[in-house]
């Protein structure tokens, strides 16, 4: 792959660079990757397993150690970005696993989404600022999205989060969650109508 595109997107990718140099041995390079990166990870962490700031940079830390390991045999057939959130899904997932071990009734996941149905929920209206009022509702509401995302079957909140709050394709969650295409939009699908059930008080 001559890493022009985005594995087929057509899009260039940002991390396509850093990630060759960082490959050759380049630690600058993958600091750099590590800056672009870093927030993004530590927000899957966060939002998948609740955990606190302390728990989720040991998790952080330990991804990009995979990823460190990991770069001389990636091979550049899916963006920089989707191998990445493969591995910290796996370090999640693991982490996850440890802890049901340790107590089995405890549930841990849990996800910080936008709104169902949505792919800009966090994105500013364009063109006019929210009056006061327009904006304590706004709060209200994505705090309670946040709070019916976390109460969303296990198999539905990842595929979510993954659309919807990291934006990435349907391709790219099937690769990191290592399911079919059609399975990540239907969960994504039958996802986003049970957080509209749920969120129908603030139809109105």
């Amino acid at each position: 792959m001559d890493g022009a595109g985005s594995a087929g997107t057509g899009e260039v990718d940002p991390a396509r660079e850093p990630m060759r140099r960082a490959q050759s041995g380049d630690l600058d390079a993958f600091r750099t990757l590590v800056e672009m990166f870093q927030d993004r990870v530590m927000r899957v962490m966060n939002t998948v397993l609740r955990c606190d700031r302390a728990m989720a940079e040991d998790l952080c830390q330990e991804v990009f150690l995979r990823v460190h390991r990991g770069l001389p045999s990636f091979d550049g057939q899916v963006r920089f970005a989707t191998w990445l959130h493969t591995i910290a899904m796996n370090v999640a997932i693991s982490e996850h696993r440890r802890r049901r071990a340790q107590k089995r009734d405890r549930r841990t996941l849990s996800i910080d989404a936008p709104v169902a149905g949505t792919d800009d929920l966090y994105h500013d209206p364009v063109g006019r600022e929210l009056d006061p009022g327009e904006r304590a509702h706004q709060q209200e509401f994505l705090a309670a999205v946040r709070d019916c995302v976390r109460k969303l079957p296990d198999e539905f909140r990842a595929a979510v989060v993954l659309r919807d709050m990291e934006s990435l394709s349907y391709e790219e969650i099937a690769v990191v969650l290592d399911l079919p295409a059609g399975t990540v939009r239907s969960r994504i699908h039958r996802g986003r109508v049970l957080l509209q059930q749920m969120l129908q008080e603030f139809a109105r």
